[in-house]
């Protein structure tokens, strides 16, 4: 099977956008992008984000489920809700993981599955398994998260208009990952937002469901 790199963009566009002034009202949304990329602080400030740890597993998918509704209703907060269900396979003995989360960015609520317990601190989430996995062994931890009300360069919103940045390392910030791009993934993406929105994003469309004013894709 094909597996892709974790290096997941997504792009969310209202039915009704109006562009930040500043590129003029004219220019189409990769142009918005684009001019956020090059100006973007994203990329170095990562240097100062402890994000070296020791990989003791390799990450095979990640199942993304993520509420970006409120994103799209005034007042346009950054703040949205999400889990993920982190499939990996294990190098070497190991009773917990380790990974990279931003501890501004993101509030982790609790771990399921394979997950029995958590610490964050210091940018890393360490999450503790229920017993000692060995070699070739592959296992699951599902994590529920709140990405918090903050700029920091990797989600992107203004009226009606969210947009991700985060490559090469910059996905920590809006989803607990290893956040290396050498570590190929898989990924499975359900979003919620209101009916209005269009997504783009790598991947197929597998399903979108319409219940009134939202859509489920």
């Amino acid at each position: 099977m094909k597996r892709y790199s974790f290096l997941l963009i997504l792009f969310f566009i209202g039915s009704q956008i109006v562009f930040a002034q500043d590129y003029g009202s004219s220019d189409k949304g990769s142009n918005y992008c684009f001019q956020n990329k090059i100006h973007s602080e994203n990329i170095g400030e990562l240097d100062n984000l402890n994000a070296d740890i020791k990989h003791t597993f390799d990450a095979l998918d990640y199942k993304l489920n993520l509420n970006i509704y409120n994103c799209f209703l005034s007042p346009y907060p950054k703040s949205f809700t999400g889990s993920v269900i982190i499939t990996f396979k294990v190098d070497s003995t190991l009773n917990l993981i380790k990974l990279n989360a931003v501890n501004t960015s993101l509030t982790i609520d609790s771990v399921r599955l394979a997950g029995v317990s958590f610490t964050h601190a210091s940018n890393i989430l360490t999450i503790n398994l229920d017993r000692t996995y060995v070699v070739n062994e592959t296992a699951q931890v599902k994590i529920y998260y709140k990405h918090n009300n903050v700029t920091d360069g990797a989600i992107n919103v203004s009226n009606g208009f969210l947009f991700t940045d985060c490559e090469p390392e910059g996905a920590r910030k809006w989803i607990p990952c290893w956040d290396k791009p050498s570590d190929k993934a898989t990924f499975d993406l359900t979003v919620k937002v209101p009916a209005t929105v269009k997504l783009g994003s790598n991947g197929l469309l597998v399903d979108s469901i319409k219940n009134v004013d939202t859509y489920l894709l």
